[in-house]
């Protein structure tokens, strides 16, 4: 919501907008944004690779969904509904909440006599908390389908009851795995910011503050590209342009005429059997 309000003003502005902390796919359109420069893999490409994880992988037939009710949670509901076209399969039941109210949990209740395989959860963390408790208060041992929204640490901590089976979306490296390039060097800036501020010695690496650097050091890699004075036209032409900008083993490539850099999802998988993290990428 905030960003489809914002969008239009920064647009009319013909300010650029980069990385913004948002999957919506109607930012992907770069006709009607040409200003935004998406860094991050949109909503409708991790809720298809959670479809197709689902079906091929833990063979569920039975989709059903819990959206909230804004621009959000509907642009998520239409990507759901065309990747289970694509199988061959509906949206067999779904329910809608408004994200201010405690209303998720007649959603819950909607959903329990259809006998799913898979709920989509299109929802922030908090909500998400409050739906798996619901369901598995109620006896629901369907497998829940999470975004990239959802903060896994903060749902982990918040929910009463076991949240398996999951299946979570990421469209971040794992901050911990330091056999990739770009992780080591994120890793070792933050200690030495740590280092040399003493209000940081708190901080530690999470897939947000890696998103916050990617951006930064994408944002020094194109005005490093540009031979001239940098003006806001300029720099949306080198941002956008079809050569790949590499930030160390991590690579942001635009299509000819598109505004979305990056399609990575990575998928981690809790089950019943087995608590241990199982990652699709």
């Amino acid at each position: 919501p905030t960003a489809r309000r914002m969008a239009p003003i920064l647009r009319r502005a013909k300010m650029p907008i980069v990385g913004i902390v948002s999957g919506a796919d109607f930012l992907r359109d770069r006709k009607r944004f040409p200003n935004v420069v998406n860094l991050r893999t949109s909503y409708g490409e991790e809720t298809r690779r959670l479809v197709s994880h689902m079906f091929n992988k833990l063979g569920a037939r039975r989709f059903g969904i819990i959206y909230q009710d804004d621009a959000f949670g509907r642009s998520v509901l239409n990507s759901y509904h065309d990747a289970l076209k694509a199988l061959g399969l509906p949206i067999l039941a779904k329910a809608s909440y408004s994200w201010h109210s405690h209303s998720v949990h007649s959603s819950v209740f909607l959903l329990q006599k259809a006998d799913l395989d898979v709920v989509m959860l299109a929802t922030t963390t908090t909500n998400a908390v409050d739906a798996i408790n619901m369901a598995r208060t109620l006896g629901d041992t369907y497998a829940v389908a999470l975004l990239s929204i959802v903060n896994i640490d903060l749902l982990r901590r918040s929910l009463d009851l076991p949240f398996e089976p999951a299946v979570f979306a990421r469209i971040m490296p794992d901050v911990r795995n330091e056999s990739i390039g770009l992780v080591r060097r994120f890793r070792s800036a933050l200690a030495s910011y740590r280092k040399a501020s003493p209000e940081a010695a708190a901080r530690v690496p999470g897939p947000y503050s890696l998103e916050g650097y990617i951006i930064g050091r994408f944002v020094v890699a194109v005005l490093e590209r540009m031979p001239d004075e940098p003006t806001r036209e300029k720099f949306l032409a080198s941002a956008l342009a079809t050569e790949p900008v590499g930030i160390d083993d991590w690579v942001i490539s635009f299509a000819a005429g598109s505004n979305a850099g990056s399609d990575y999802v990575r998928l981690i998988e809790y089950s019943n059997d087995n608590p241990d993290k199982v990652t699709a990428e």
